[in-house]
């Protein structure tokens, strides 16, 4: 081999590219969880029971309706936007931008700042003016885009760069969320399928309008290496046992087309057409609490006395967590209350993939 042919033969890598890995790798992971002497018990440092995201990792957050996927993705835009540190207290924030896609048009901006609101009072020990100076300041890094289809998504995603650029010179992007993958899902289909049923030209680059979303995703994350989560419906339940909890939490098979999986060859419905361009990092499955059965001969008042929950406390989600770099899986268990949600997390036994 010759020197020109060695030569064509060295990948080159732009130097954006190149600084955005070397800044993920010496990037403090998101510290919802106490890693410091004395912190554990802050309510801001409360946290999961598995590997940290960090800037770089791809996170999806998988479920079915109500099952809390939305809550926890709040709860982890919550450290990304609140500061570092506000009057020589240590709130364990990023202080960086958080960019979300509200694709199933479900955001509830005002019972996001209740809650961020919330947790800055305890954190700061106060309720007075001094919280809403840094809730302000906080949702400042908040920026929500709200498409209507998945090539809406794709061309937004693809127009990041200049975003980033003109809107946001001084600030670092610290977590792209997308919530849901899902929301497009059926639209998507149903014109693939007419395409196919009519034989129209060039259905084979029509059919699949999420690889647009996922080419732009890779891209973006390739650049600007920010933590990407993303919130995906759990439609069909599957029969492996590939990180079930040992109390019964179900995992969902993989319907999106090319799916954003850490175990393609076992999540997929069918064989993907398209490479694997955005692997994921860490992927989370969350379910409900059982409901729990009452007796046939219970009276109304009983009933409805035991089927209350307690003031506080609305709903109890459990979760698995399994990650690319492990090869064990995670449970929790996330409580989420009326005003606020402080991640009240138990962690059970750590259990082995099959």
């Amino acid at each position: 081999m010759d020197f020109k042919q060695m030569i064509q033969e060295i990948r080159s890598e732009p130097l954006l590219t190149l600084l955005s890995s070397v800044r993920c790798e010496e990037s403090e992971p998101l510290d919802i969880h106490a890693t410091k002497a004395g912190a554990r018990d802050s309510p801001i440092r409360q946290g999961l029971p598995f590997a940290l995201p960090r800037l770089g990792d791809v996170v999806e957050i998988q479920g079915p309706p109500a099952s809390g996927k939305s809550h926890l993705l709040y709860l982890l835009m919550f450290i990304c936007i609140i500061p570092t540190t506000y009057a020589s207290i240590s709130l364990g924030g990023w202080d960086k931008a958080v960019l979300l896609f509200d694709t199933d048009a479900s955001f509830d901006l005002v019972r996001f700042e209740r809650l961020l609101t919330s947790r800055l009072e305890a954190a700061l020990n106060t309720n007075t003016s001094t919280v809403q100076q840094v809730v302000k300041r906080s949702l400042q890094n908040l920026h929500i885009f709200r498409p209507t289809s998945s090539i809406q998504l794709a061309a937004t995603l693809l127009c990041l760069p200049s975003y980033h650029h003109t809107k946001l010179p001084d600030s670092e992007i610290g977590i792209l969320a997308v919530d849901s993958m899902s929301a497009f899902y059926w639209p998507d289909r149903f014109t693939a399928e007419q395409l196919r049923a009519a034989n129209a030209p060039g259905v084979k680059e029509l059919t699949n309008p999420l690889q647009h979303v996922i080419t732009a995703l890779q891209r973006f994350h390739s650049t600007h290496r920010p933590l990407v989560v993303l919130t995906n419906w759990g439609l069909t339940s599957t029969q492996s046992n590939v990180g079930i909890d040992v109390r019964g939490v179900p995992t969902y098979r993989q319907h999106l087309n090319p799916p954003p999986a850490l175990f393609p060859d076992l999540e997929a419905d069918s064989p993907p057409v398209h490479s694997f361009t955005l692997p994921l990092t860490i992927h989370i499955t969350l379910s409900m609490s059982p409901v729990q059965q009452l007796p046939v001969d219970i009276s109304f008042d009983d009933a409805c006395a035991q089927e209350c929950p307690a003031p506080s406390t609305i709903c109890q989600i459990l979760g698995v967590v399994r990650s690319a770099s492990s090869s064990q899986t995670n449970q929790f268990t996330l409580n989420i209350e009326a005003d606020r949600i402080d991640a009240l997390i138990t962690v059970s036994s750590p259990t082995k993939d099959h």
